[in-house]
């Protein structure tokens, strides 16, 4: 198994198109095919229906899906463990949180809380949440888009309120616009298995929404997607946390397609 491979996977699950898919790996779709045929025998078992268009995902590519993702937040997660295991510092604290918290709403939230002297891990959501369970961190700061009841055996407290808004750059010159349950225009978003894609994809499926145009730009990471909005290259859904001070706008789309969601404080439950 290469991690390589289940980037590929998941950039065809998106795509549902050998063609689009071997573009956005950068590579030939020839190469792109044997790539996941290998995974498949390494599987053994076909993860795709090759003869419907779009592609289709068998039963075990549904199976697979779900596991590919979790195994791809793994991979990355325990590196950055790892790393932070390695260290020297002297620490009394653990903080796992989210990039995009620990650029944006953690400073604050250390400075309101007079916290020091502490070790700070970025993961991402499922990692941090499974960091609390295994007792690797004391506490973690996370976006949340359920309720405190999926803490289950946890302590849980929201701290914080944010919004995935669609935003377009000030110099974007062709509009993101929804015409009746079409999207149109230069979009950006999010890779497949990402919490914020999932959210979005969630979203557009209750309103029978559909993105009419392949994506201008694809990836995990709303920093790099709201650079490319400043720089008017499309629109995205951003977090409304990093969209302070920054020379964007509001795209012209219903509210609806706006998305809350709570910031949340999680620590392991005390032991009684």
């Amino acid at each position: 198994m290469e991690l390589q491979w289940i980037d590929d996977f998941l950039a065809l699950c998106h795509t549902r198109n050998f063609t689009r898919a071997a573009e956005n790996r950068c590579t030939t779709q020839s190469a792109y095919s044997r790539r996941i045929q290998r995974l498949e025998e390494w599987l053994g078992s076909s993860l795709f229906y090759r003869e419907s268009r779009p592609v289709g995902l068998t039963p075990a590519g549904e199976e697979f899906l779900v596991r590919a993702v979790r195994l791809r937040e793994d991979i990355f997660d325990a590196r950055r463990a790892v790393l932070s295991a390695s260290s020297h510092f002297k620490k009394n604290l653990r903080i796992y949180t989210t990039n995009t918290l620990a650029g944006s709403f953690l400073s604050t939230w250390l400075i309101e809380n007079r916290l020091e002297n502490y070790s700070l891990i970025v993961a991402s959501i499922a990692g941090c949440v499974e960091a609390i369970k295994r007792k690797h961190a004391d506490l973690a700061l996370i976006p949340h888009f359920g309720t405190q009841s999926d803490f289950i055996g946890l302590q849980a407290e929201a701290v914080g309120d944010d919004c995935l808004t669609l935003v377009t750059g000030q110099t974007q010159k062709r509009a993101v616009v929804l015409n009746k349950n079409r999207l149109c225009g230069p979009l950006m978003v999010y890779t497949p298995g990402t919490t914020y894609g999932a959210r979005i994809a969630a979203m557009l499926d209750a309103h029978h929404i559909q993105i009419i145009e392949s994506p201008v730009c694809e990836s995990a990471s709303a920093e790099a997607l709201l650079a490319q909005v400043k720089a008017g290259l499309g629109a995205a859904w951003i977090p409304g946390i990093l969209l302070e001070g920054n020379a964007v706008k509001r795209c012209a789309v219903p509210a609806f397609c706006d998305i809350p969601y709570k910031i949340f404080l999680i620590k392991a439950q005390r032991e009684s």
